[in-house]
């Protein structure tokens, strides 16, 4: 099937105008209702939060599959290269006929409703949602894993009856939408805690936040699970030059690095363990250890780059607020480390030296803190590239361009992406320099789909 041909009909789905959050919830719930309920075909977990929540749906649904559950739906946003990354099975798209099944029941129904003028104007989000919905439903899913969009209480994917939920930490984000207060944020996030279903809350910044999350589950008589956020970790390199973390207190070991991807590891387990009681220690360790997802600290080394050797590595991350972006400085600080011990024995990093910062590829949506972010940045980069995230958000680059003008950083910014990307793959190498892609999962997307067109790409 073509699914670019589904995309293009969840996004010129018209009507009237959009009704308050409030509404089209109701009204999205009467819908899932029409469609037979969907949405309760099979047990599921449902993962919200500022930060890490592809993550976590990955680990929980990989520890699943190692459980024994022979097909696993894992509902995620956004696609980094394909349209299936929002729809899938743990380890692949399921096949072409699911998803047409799929789409001719939406459509058919969507136009019958138009027919008899008992539809709104549905989000592309909304459609896509629902749409999920029937392709876990036709593929006979035996479990689930939701991310939510943004927020909690409104989002579509909140008609979802979970074993169990995630939290993740709380950040200022789609404050336009959620409130000004990582309170007010919280409360949003809060409405994903339903009657007697027990949450994880992953770890917090501030006190308040963590009242909202007990009194909504006060009111909800669910239980609550509060994790640590510091965890013992050690990094070290695999053949690869990938970066890999051993977790002391639940001894395993990730392919997706970084401090926070610690305490989503444990957050995965802990939903996972309340969902599924009876899942053994080897299930979740083999699914965490086996869980894979683009664009959270994603290396190619200069192996890979086949059309950009001199680039010693070349670094992914979808980080888009201040926090995420110090802790992905952090990461980038042992990796560069590990990296200098290990060029003694690597030909490949002859020309590597910590010496010389990376160059920083960066774009992000124009309602993100550009001022704080950038001053994260720039102390870690020799040269920055500005440019907009791919075509599905919106910039503001003449206000990203002075936030980081303003901190001293060499800035180049140019708004077309595919020149902004081919500029900077082009410096790092001229230059034997390390490049960062940083700010957004679609220029993430963008960068991959630049390297298959270039053929400079592993995929």
């Amino acid at each position: 099937m073509d699914l670019e041909y589904a995309v293009e009909y969840f996004m010129n789905h018209k009507g009237g105008k959009l009704a308050s959050p409030a509404v089209r919830f109701e009204a999205f719930k009467l819908l899932c209702e029409y469609f037979g309920h969907p949405e309760l075909s099979c047990p599921c977990i449902h993962v919200a939060g500022s930060k890490g929540k592809g993550s976590i749906t990955t680990m929980a649904g990989n520890i699943l599959k190692s459980a024994g559950f022979k097909t696993v739906g894992l509902y995620r946003s956004p696609a980094i290269t394909h349209f299936t990354d929002r729809i899938s099975e743990v380890d692949s798209p399921f096949s072409p006929e699911v998803y047409k099944k799929a789409f001719d029941i939406l459509k058919a129904g969507i136009e019958n409703l138009r027919a008899e003028n008992r539809i709104g104007r549905l989000t592309y989000y909304e459609l896509v949602t629902l749409y999920g919905f029937l392709v876990f439903k036709e593929a006979g899913c035996d479990f689930a894993v939701f991310e939510v969009g943004v927020g909690g209480e409104y989002d579509a994917t909140n008609v979802v009856q979970p074993k169990s939920a995630i939290i993740n930490t709380i950040e200022l984000e789609h404050t336009e939408k959620l409130g000004s207060t990582l309170e007010e944020i919280a409360r949003a996030k809060a409405g994903i805690i339903k009657e007697n279903i027990p949450t994880v809350i992953g770890p917090q910044t501030t006190p308040g936040v963590k009242t909202v999350f007990k009194a909504a589950a006060k009111e909800k008589h669910a239980e609550l699970l509060f994790i640590p956020d510091c965890l013992k970790t050690e990094y070290y390199l695999d053949d690869d030059n990938h970066l890999r973390m051993h977790i002391d207190e639940i001894d395993v070991s990730l392919r997706l690095p970084g401090s926070f991807q610690a305490t989503n590891a444990l957050a995965a387990k802990l939903a996972v363990k309340l969902a599924v009681p009876t899942i053994t220690e080897t299930a979740i360790k083999n699914g965490l250890e086996r869980a894979w997802l683009p664009g959270r600290f994603e290396v190619l080394s200069s192996r890979e780059l086949i059309n950009y050797p001199k680039i010693p590595y070349l670094i992914m991350d979808g980080a888009h607020t201040a926090r995420s972006a110090a802790g992905t400085m952090d990461t980038l600080a042992v990796y560069r480390g590990l990296m200098a011990k290990q060029k003694t024995y690597d030909s490949c990093l002859t020309d590597f030296t910590l010496d010389e910062k990376p160059l920083l590829l960066f774009a992000c949506a124009k309602d993100k803190k550009v001022g704080e972010i950038a001053k994260a940045l720039a102390p870690h980069f020799s040269e920055v590239f500005l440019t907009s995230p791919g075509g599905f958000k919106t910039p503001d680059l003449p206000r990203l361009k002075s936030a980081f003008i303003k901190t001293g950083l060499k800035t180049i910014y140019a708004e077309d992406y595919n020149f902004a990307i081919k500029t900077a793959l082009q410096t790092a190498n001229s230059k034997s320099l390390g490049l960062v892609v940083l700010g957004s999962f679609y220029l993430v997307g963008e960068v991959k789909n630049y390297l298959v067109r270039s053929s400079g790409s592993p995929w």
